[in-house]
């Protein structure tokens, strides 16, 4: 009994003194103040993950999925016949201040030679520098060539966005 309160004794005194010749003195001490810092570590992320799969049908029956896949069939098929040409989504402003070499930049420059070529009154050298203004589009987006329905979505965004 006497031994066993010696030896917690002897313990509470090891833990004092050990914790006592750990704590940094200025700069003395066996630990740095760099590696004491408020145990930040690399754990302060947001952790917003999300615990819902894919795969679970929350009660939908496979109809009420197909008839969403319809609806929304329509916007990707738009998204991905434009490709890059969907810079033509931005603004005035956007287009006014863009890089010339950005994508937007280069629907920008589009823009303008459409605008010059419209302006022209002879329908044949209209017709031709419209001709010119598509090439060199799909040229700055290294495409050999635009189809009727990629032209005439992008003029119908630029003329809604002027």
């Amino acid at each position: 009994m006497k031994f066993n309160r010696y030896l917690a004794a002897l313990a509470c005194v090891g833990l004092a003194a050990g914790t006592v010749s750990l704590t940094p003195i200025g700069s003395a001490g066996l630990v740095s103040a760099a590696h004491a810092k408020n145990g930040g570590g690399n754990g302060g992320g947001n952790g917003g993950g999300n615990g819902n799969g894919h795969d679970v049908d929350h009660g939908k029956s496979a109809e009420a999925h197909d008839k969403n896949d319809v609806k929304s069939a329509g916007k990707d098929t738009d998204a991905n016949m434009l490709g890059a040409l969907n810079a033509a989504h931005a603004s005035a402003k956007a287009r006014a201040h863009a890089s010339p070499n950005s994508a937007v930049g280069k629907i920008a420059t589009y823009q303008k030679s459409r605008e010059a070529a419209l302006a022209i009154q002879d329908p044949a050298a209209q017709q031709q520098a419209l001709e010119v203004a598509q090439a060199q589009l799909a040229t700055s987006f290294g495409m050999s060539s635009l189809t009727p329905e990629q032209v005439s979505k992008v003029d119908a965004l630029l003329d809604a966005r002027k």
